[in-house]
This record gives structure tokens, sequence and C-alpha cells, in this order.
């Protein structure tokens, strides 16, 4: 019987509490390897001086090929930056299936939010639900050169995406104002064997909104174990 794998990859300025709610999930239904990296430098205690974006993707690489060794069959679920990671390493090894949340192949600068064509409503349900308290106390432990450092490792690990040959099930949320949904239409454009879920009301920090983290639950448990 083939022994599976699941290797979890979160984003930037994250840590593993932004995929811990799927991984549980999963967990609990379904036997299976993982790898669940945290990149130098994040966590629920960021230290983000000094360190390199190269060095991010090279945890997430280090904990593909030990995965690697123990299971036949792999598949990646990438938060975010952990996306764009994902989707790398599907593109330079052989890789099974990618679940890809928000993944980050572009981000939202304040100044240009119009960008996202948002709705009164879905302003005020952003509101709503309140990101920002959960995004706040974490910004004055971010130097601005580790935004240099995010946006230059995205830039050099997006890749061509043409050439990603596994299936591959992306989510995003319509009201995520880190991301602009328009990225992950364009990436399903670009991915041969895709399918796009665009959720309503749904954040970027989907994992602190309890029915937009039962639908990515449920549609990466349906992609992955059918």
């Amino acid at each position: 019987m083939a022994k599976l794998g699941i290797l979890f990859l979160h984003g930037y300025t994250g840590g593993r509490f932004e995929l811990e709610p799927t991984f549980k999930y999963l967990k609990t239904r379904y036997d299976f390897e993982y790898e669940f990296p945290l990149y130098p430098g994040h966590g629920i205690n960021l230290n983000m001086n000094g360190v390199k974006g190269d060095e991010w993707y090279q945890e997430a690489e280090l904990a593909f090929l030990n995965l690697q060794k123990r299971v036949d069959t792999i598949y990646i679920i990438g938060y975010s930056m952990g996306g764009v990671f994902a989707s790398f390493l599907a593109q330079n090894y052989k890789v099974d299936g990618l679940v890809l949340i928000a993944p980050a192949f572009d981000h939202t600068k304040i100044s240009k939010l119009h960008r996202l064509h948002l709705s009164s409503n879905d302003m005020k349900e952003h509101l709503r639900i309140n990101m920002i308290k959960q995004v706040k106390p974490r910004l004055k432990h971010i130097p601005l050169r580790a935004m240099t450092e995010f946006v230059n490792i995205v830039e050099s690990k997006t890749g061509d995406l043409s050439k990603i040959e596994c299936p591959v099930k992306i989510i995003h949320g319509k009201i995520d104002l880190l991301v602009p949904y328009e990225t992950s239409i364009r990436a399903e454009k670009e991915i041969p064997n895709s399918s796009l879920s665009l959720l309503d009301y749904a954040p970027h920090l989907f994992m602190f909104t309890e029915e937009s983290l039962l639908k990515v639950n449920i549609l990466t448990e349906r992609f992955i174990f059918k």
C-alpha cells in the first residue's frame, strides 16, 4: 500500500499556527506522514533580523526532501508565501498534488487597495471579523529589510507556473486584503491541471474565521483524499 506524505508550508511572518487547524483536521481522519517546517525567524515570536528569503525556501525544500525519503506519494499544502514555495517545488521535483491557499504570487500595497474592487459589504465584513487585531501586534517585529526579502524570494521562486504537471487546487478568499484573488484567477489559467475555488467573505487570514476555515479544510480533504 502506497504511503502518503503531506508537506505543510506556512506563510510570510507566520508559523505553523496558520496551517495547524487544517493539519489537525486531516490528521484526526487519515493516516499520513508529514513535514511541517518553520522558517528561520518565523513562529509565534518573530525574530526577522538578519534572516534571508533564501533561508526560508531552503527550509521548505529540506523538509520536502526529508519527506520524499519516507513516502511514495507527496502532496503539498502551501499557504500564502508557502503556496509560492509549493509551486516552485512542483516545478523542480515530482509532486503528486498541490493545495495552494491564497498563494502570494502578488501582494497588495495599502495605496492600491482599489485594485481589489471590494464592495461596501465586503469591507464591512472585513471590519466585522477584525483581522487587524491578528496582524497589528506582529508589525513592530517586521523590519523593512524582511519585506524586501519577501518580495525578492517570491519573485525568484514563482518560476514558470505552466511547468507544473500535477493536479492543483487553488483556494482564495474574495475579501483578501493582502493578496488579491485575481492573482489566483491568473494562476489557474497558467497552471495546466488546476481548479480554483473562490470563497465569499473569506480574508487572507482564513484560519481565524471559523466558516472560512471549515470550507478550506473540506476542499483540501476532498482534493487529497478524494
